[in-house]
């Protein structure tokens, strides 16, 4: 009987911690690429200046697209972007694009307010928030 009962609490235990792992309210804003995984190689970008992922989100619909900060520090925004909609099944959350040229689907695997993880086509991409925040008030300084 206690055997049943400590592997009822593991579970409960483990249940709890993956339903808190994803917190939809924290998608708003700007990601930026940590890294990604594909069958088991990590894959991290290069360059001088990186894309950002922007959300903006009203439950469960919302748009996304490409940011870029250049060299003049000016916030440059895509003009393509793509409309999405929140879906829960299952207990799995997913984003659901729908864009001019295409559909396509992510589920999310990990979201609060400094980590997003989303899997699609095999990969796990990885995003993490970026300092933009120092950057405008730096530049609000000035």
């Amino acid at each position: 009987m206690k055997i049943l009962l400590i592997c009822f609490s593991f579970l409960l235990f483990f249940n709890c911690i993956s339903s808190h792992s994803i917190e939809i309210e924290k998608l708003n804003g700007y990601w930026e690429i940590d890294h990604i995984n594909q069958r088991k190689e990590r894959f991290e970008p290069k360059g001088n200046s990186p894309l950002y992922d922007h959300y903006f989100l009203e439950y469960p619909n919302g748009i996304q697209n490409k940011v870029e900060i250049r060299l003049d520090r000016i916030i440059y925004s895509s003009k393509d972007i793509a409309n999405f909609k929140i879906e829960r099944l299952d207990k799995k959350y997913y984003i659901r694009f729908k864009s001019r040229w295409s559909e396509w689907s992510k589920q999310i695997k990990h979201l609060d307010s400094h980590k997003l993880v989303l899997e699609h086509n095999k990969r796990t991409f990885h995003y993490k928030r970026p300092d933009l925040y120092e950057f405008i008030n730096d530049e609000r300084g000035k």
